[in-house]
């Protein structure tokens, strides 16, 4: 009975560090998404700059900083390669069934 009493407070600290872990890792997750959010209203603001005709007379208002186009081009990088890897990955399974087929074929 003792032994189980002292292996519960264990399990509970064993627990508690799971659960910090897991905070730690949903914090840390929080901190990347709100870096990728601050990158798509850079991108925006380049964009809404490069179109907007309202401030036509202020250059100042029209000419995107470079870090906003930086993240504009970071923006449209990531979503080429996702689009890549999309066509890379369905090629692939193209590729595995027609040797499949061949190969079951002879």
């Amino acid at each position: 009975m003792a032994e189980s009493s002292r292996a519960r407070p264990q399990s509970r600290s064993a627990s508690a560090s799971s659960l910090d872990a897991k905070f730690d890792a949903l914090a840390l997750q929080a901190c990347d998404n709100a870096g990728a959010l601050n990158d798509v209203v850079r991108a925006y603001t380049a964009l809404e700059k490069l179109i907007d005709t309202s401030a036509l007379s202020d250059c100042e208002v029209l000419t995107p900083s470079r870090t906003e186009l930086s993240a504009l081009l970071r923006l449209l990088n990531d979503a080429l390669l996702v689009r890549i890897n999309t066509v890379n990955a369905a090629t692939g399974v193209v590729h595995e069934a027609l040797q499949r087929n061949t190969h079951g074929a002879m």
